[in-house]
């Protein structure tokens, strides 16, 4: 494995937590701006991803580009319902968007060390991806269970690393040494609170579904139409929760992976962890991508003196 084994700079463990993760470009951004250095990443997820586009030396302003470049109809356009394979979304498109970025590029032949968090589906056991195709290990990392097909790497078909390790500042620690900083992502990485569990409200989301229905291209998914008809229901009283199936599975596994990351982090401590506040954009709003850069630079900022003096170890 190239790069990250030692030398000046931060190492970063990046987590998993959907759109919320787009807080990493900004995390990195604010990063290089202020001249500290990253040598090393290891991510889960939407972690991994953005870890990946690093470590392949693609410029911070052209991630950023990638990022914003993201509307509600490419994002929906990402997990579109295909073939049934265990996931409403088969992941085909998942790797038609990384493969231009990632290209044949492989994990050991990077300048800046990377590895990937995944989870064997079969085992139970995390498996870390620290060498073959970059593709092919995001992509895996990437498999949210329910919305993402698996990923067979080998002999081991793989589901999302935040089932076992929202964020990796172990793995992080073991492959690359230290310091580390950790960033934390997922729903309730800053505390549970009720704040974070009223819906949103909906004027917007309604127009952005009356849109949605006009496009052509929605015309075979009839499941997924009544769904998005549902949305344009007048919504209910401030006072009253809308739990729905989906809101009610990203609770739950947001509950799983504070607890996961609240223990792993008694054990293996970060040498700072990050929090920026993303709590109420939700797992595949993309399309918010100025918003969640925006708080990973501020999570920066907040914490420049503490990060500056890590860096410096």
């Amino acid at each position: 494995m190239a790069g990250g084994g030692g030398g000046q700079g931060l190492v970063l463990a990046l987590g998993g937590g959907g759109a919320k993760g787009l807080a990493h470009i900004g995390v990195l951004a604010e990063l290089h701006a202020q001249g500290i250095p990253v040598r090393a990443v290891a991510g889960t997820s939407v972690g991994a991803e953005i870890g990946a586009f690093f470590a392949t030396g693609m410029p911070i302003e052209a991630l950023q580009e990638v990022a914003t470049g993201f509307d509600w109809i490419k994002t929906l356009r990402l997990f579109f319902p295909d073939l049934p394979t265990g996931g409403i979304a088969s992941g085909a498109s998942i790797m038609d968007f990384l493969t231009p970025h990632l290209g044949e590029r492989r994990i050991e032949d990077l300048e800046i060390g990377f590895v990937a968090i995944a989870t064997d589906l079969e085992t139970g056991e995390q498996v870390v991806l620290d060498r073959g195709s970059l593709s092919e290990a995001v992509r895996a990392s990437l498999s949210v269970p329910g919305l993402l097909a698996p990923f067979r790497i080998g002999a081991r078909l793989l589901v999302d690393g935040g089932v076992v390790n929202p964020v990796p500042v172990d793995v992080a620690r073991e492959h690359f040494g230290g310091p580390v900083l950790g960033v934390a992502v997922h729903a309730g990485a800053r505390g549970l609170s009720k704040r974070e569990m009223q819906p949103r409200p909906s004027g917007e989301w309604r127009g952005r579904v009356r849109q949605l229905l006009q496009q052509p291209w929605l015309g075979p998914a009839d499941g997924l139409r009544i769904w998005l008809n549902e949305q344009l229901k007048e919504p209910p009283p401030e006072d009253v929760e809308a739990w729905g199936t989906r809101r009610v599975l990203d609770q739950v596994i947001g509950i799983g992976q504070a607890q996961i990351t609240q223990l792993r982090a008694q054990r293996y401590p970060p040498d700072l962890m990050l929090t920026p506040d993303v709590h109420d954009i939700g797992m595949v709003e993309f399309y918010r991508a100025v918003e969640a850069i925006d708080a990973g630079r501020r999570a920066v900022q907040d914490r420049l003196d503490a990060i500056r003096k890590l860096s410096s170890k």
